[in-house]
């Protein structure tokens, strides 16, 4: 009884992570929603992108000055900024905004759901991770969720499309980088709670030159419904980042990629509730096996306990 105490903690660390992975999808998926609203009311797309970083960058900013840790100054703080801010956000969003009218959105549903195995790969290869069988069947599981729901528009209507796929598959590949960029830089600087910040000022100055190299305006209506989506999306994408840094510092890449999964099943119920748009059977038994996935990666250690082996085996 006398040890009681000292495990309760313990063990509510062992379910942080996973309680702040859903809390970052169902905030995620929401952007879904918001994008859709900001693009009806006329906000260009890299316009929304910037202030949806550049908000919460400022307000972080100022939050980590009155806490007394504000952001590093170092070379390797930039470094980490640039590459996990710049390289992981503002590139990919940069990207995202130019293939994606060219494309099936579900080609590029499935091709954000390339993250995750490329995100346990590139684990693999920065040997961040171990090659664990659950963890593979965990990630196809999720995959054929995603696959369910996108295949039906993912084929290409014309060649003239196989350039800008091409194009597209290097956002899973930076988003992938960023996040074992995080979980080998984190570590070293994990004495400055203002990496949130300095990540979302990496991404900002990229999406800043993104504007500028193609004419976009920086300025929006401050009271329209599109301004209120970027008020919205820049608290859940500050909220976002912070959540992700502590579940890469307490869980590893490997287990926040599967947050890309549960992501898309967030934005599916988020359309639901807000714009109506119905379920049908196939994105039933996707959510299922998104869900089976997503299960198998974050409890798999527990999983081999129960059949009497070692999780490092």
């Amino acid at each position: 009884m006398a040890t009681e105490p000292a495990q309760l903690p313990t063990q509510r660390r062992a379910f942080l992570p996973s309680i702040l992975l859903v809390f970052c999808a169902v905030g995620y998926g929401g952007l879904f929603s918001l994008n859709r609203i900001a693009a009806d009311a006329g906000v260009p797309p890299i316009t929304y992108a910037f202030w949806q970083s550049a908000l919460p960058a400022a307000v972080l900013w100022v939050v980590s000055l009155v806490t007394g840790s504000p952001p590093g100054w170092h070379p390797r703080h930039w470094l980490a900024y640039m590459l996990i801010g710049g390289g992981g956000i503002g590139i990919p969003t940069t990207l995202l905004t130019y293939v994606a009218p060219h494309l099936p959105v579900g080609l590029v549903t499935v091709v954000l759901a390339l993250s995750p195995p490329l995100t346990y790969l590139f684990g693999l290869l920065a040997r961040l991770e171990r090659l664990h069988l659950l963890s593979v069947i965990g990630i196809v599981f999720g995959f054929s969720g995603v696959l369910v729901i996108a295949a039906p528009t993912a084929a290409l209507p014309s060649r003239d499309m196989a350039g800008w796929f091409l194009l597209s598959l290097m956002a899973p590949l930076l988003f992938a980088s960023a996040n074992v960029c995080a979980a080998v830089m984190l570590p070293r600087l994990a004495n400055s709670s203002g990496m949130a910040a300095g990540i979302l000022v990496g991404s900002t100055l990229v999406l800043a030159l993104s504007m500028a190299t193609t004419g976009q305006s920086f300025l929006f209506s401050p009271l329209s419904s599109g301004a209120w989506a970027i008020y919205i999306s820049g608290a859940i994408n500050g909220a976002f980042i912070v959540m992700f840094l502590e579940i890469i510092r307490m869980a590893g890449a490997i287990f926040f990629s599967q947050f890309n999964y549960l992501a898309v099943a967030a934005g599916i119920g988020w359309g639901y509730l807000l714009f109506g748009e119905r379920l049908g059977i196939y994105i039933w038994g996707a959510l299922s096996l998104m869900l089976v996935g997503v299960l198998l990666v974050t409890a798999r250690d527990k999983i081999v306990r129960l059949l009497g082996r070692s999780p490092e085996s």
